[in-house]
C-alpha cells in the first residue's frame, strides 16, 4: 500500500492489460476482425469481470452509515407542487401534440378526438399521440423505478442503469436489430425486455449474498452494465453499417414509430407499480433509513429489497422495450422531488413520476422540433438536461 511502489506497479499493470488485452485479441480471431474490433472492448470485458468478482468478496459497510433524516416539508409545498406539475405536465402534452415537423391547432385536435379531422391531420395525429403517451409512460416508470433503486441502494446518485438492466434490454435490442435486420418493433421490445430480465437476474443472483446489501449490489450492477456496453459496441463496431444505424437509433431513446399496443404493456405495469409502491411507502421510508432501524421492527431486510428491486426492474424492462434506452431519468427525477417535497414516499412518489412524464415527454418534443424534420432522440435530449444536473449532485454530495 505504499504509494511510491504503488504507483510504479499500477503503471506497469495498465501497460501490461492494455497490451495483454490487444495480443490477446489478435491471437484469438481472424487478422480482420482483429484490426475492426477496438482493443477497448476487450479491456472493458476484463474491468467487468474483475470488478463482479471484487464486488462479491466484497464486505459491505453499508450498516455503517449514519440514518438518513427524514425531512418534512409542509402539507402546502407539496400542494403547490403537486399543482404546478400536473399543470406542467398538461401543457407539455398539449405541446407534444401539437408541435412538431407539421404544427396543428387545438381545433385539429378536438376534431380528430370525433373522427372528423381531415387525412392529414388524421395522419399526424396518429403518429404522433403514441409517441407522446410513450414519452410520459417511460418517463413516469423511470422515475418510479429510479425512486426505488435509490431508496433500496440508499445513494443518490444511483439509477437503473445502475443495476445494468438498462444495458440488458439495451443489448437485448442490438443484438436482435444486428442478427435480425427484419425484425419488427414487437420483436425488438420483447428481446429488450429478455435482456433487462436476464441482466437482473445475473445482478440478484451474484449480489444476493448478505442480503443485497447496497455496496455489493452497485458495484455488480455497474460491472454487468460494463460489461453489457462492451459487447453493444462490439456488435456495431461488426455489423452490417444499416443494420448499426439502425442499433444506434434505437439507442438513442426514440419513441419515433411507435404505435398504441407498443404503450400498453408499459401502461399496465406503471399502473401496478404505482398502486404497489403506495401502498408500500411507509416500507420505502424504513428501508431507505438505515440497517438496523427496519429489523427492529420486525421488517425482512433482504425480501423487501427483492421486492422493490423487482417492482424496479419491470418497470425499467418495460420502458425500455417501449421507448429505448433512456438516462438520467431515474436519477434527476427522485433526487428532484426529495428536494421539493422532503423525502416521505407517499409524496416523492407522486412528485417523482409526474418529474419523470414531464422530462421524457420535453426532451421527446425538444427533439421533434429544435432540427425539424430531422429528428433527435429523447435519450440524447435527457443526457444533455440530465448531465449538468447529474454533476451538481455529486459536488453537493462531496460537500
Amino acid at each position: 500500500r505504499r504509494l511510491r511502489v504503488g504507483a510504479l506497479v499500477t503503471g506497469l499493470v495498465g501497460a501490461a492489460l492494455v497490451l495483454g488485452a490487444d495480443v490477446l485479441l489478435r491471437a484469438l480471431v481472424d487478422a480482420d476482425t482483429a484490426v475492426a474490433v477496438p482493443t477497448g472492448v476487450v479491456t472493458s470485458f476484463v474491468g467487468a469481470a474483475f470488478l463482479v468478482v471484487m464486488a462479491a468478496r466484497l464486505r459491505d459497510t453499508g450498516g455503517a452509515a449514519a440514518p438518513d433524516k427524514l425531512s418534512i416539508r409542509s402539507r402546502t409545498a407539496f400542494v403547490v407542487t403537486l399543482v404546478t406539475l400536473v399543470l406542467a405536465l398538461a401543457g407539455v402534452t398539449v405541446a407534444g401534440l401539437l408541435l412538431g415537423d407539421h404544427e396543428l391547432l387545438l381545433g385539429d385536435v378536438a376534431n380528430w378526438a370525433q373522427g372528423n379531422a381531415g387525412r392529414t391531420v388524421s395522419f399526424v395525429l396518429d403518429t404522433r399521440t403514441p409517441r407522446v403517451l410513450a414519452a410520459l409512460l417511460a418517463g413516469a416508470a423511470l422515475a418510479l423505478a429510479g425512486t426505488l433503486v435509490q431508496a433500496v441502494t440508499r445513494n443518490p446518485l444511483a439509477e437503473p442503469s445502475v443495476l445494468g438492466v438498462s444495458g440488458g434490454g439495451a443489448l437485448g435490442a442490438v443484438v436482435l436489430v444486428t442478427t435480425v435486420p427484419t425484425a419488427g418493433g414487437w420483436s425488438i421490445s420483447a428481446a429488450a425486455f429478455a435482456g433487462s430480465a436476464l441482466a437482473s437476474v445475473l445482478v440478484f443472483g451474484l449480489a444476493a449474498r448478505g442480503g443485497f446489501q447496497q455496496n455489493r449490489l452497485v458495484l455488480v450492477g455497474i460491472g454487468v452494465a460494463s460489461g453489457t456496453t462492451a459487447v453493444i459496441s462490439l456488435l456495431i463496431v461488426l455489423t452490417d453499417p444499416f443494420n448499426a444505424t439502425k442499433a444506434l437509433t434505437w439507442l438513442s431513446g426514440s419513441t419515433y414509430g411507435r404505435d398504441l399496443p407498443d404503450v400498453l404493456p408499459l401502461a399496465a405495469v406503471l399502473a401496478a407499480g404505482v398502486a404497489v409502491a403506495g401502498v408500500r411507502h411507509r416500507e420505502l421510508d424504513l428501508v431507505a433509513l438505515d440497517e438496523d432501524t427496519p429489523r427492529l421492527l420486525g421488517l425482512d431486510l433482504a425480501r423487501g429489497r427483492l421486492g422493490f428491486l423487482v417492482l424496479s426492474v419491470l418497470l425499467t424492462a418495460t420502458a425500455v422495450a417501449a421507448a429505448g434506452t433512456i438516462g438520467f431519468v431515474g436519477l434527476v427525477a427522485p433526487h428532484a422531488a426529495r428536494a421539493l417535497v422532503g423525502r416521505r414516499h407517499n409524496r416523492v412518489l407522486a412528485v417523482a413520476v409526474l418529474l419523470g412524464a414531464v422530462l421524457v415527454c420535453t426532451a421527446d418534443l425538444l427533439g421533434r422540433t429544435v432540427i425539424a424534420p430531422a429528428q433527435l432522440g429523447a435519450g440524447l435530449m435527457t443526457a444533455v438536461i440530465g448531465t449538468p444536473y447529474f454533476l451538481h449532485v455529486l459536488v453537493r454530495a462531496r460537500r
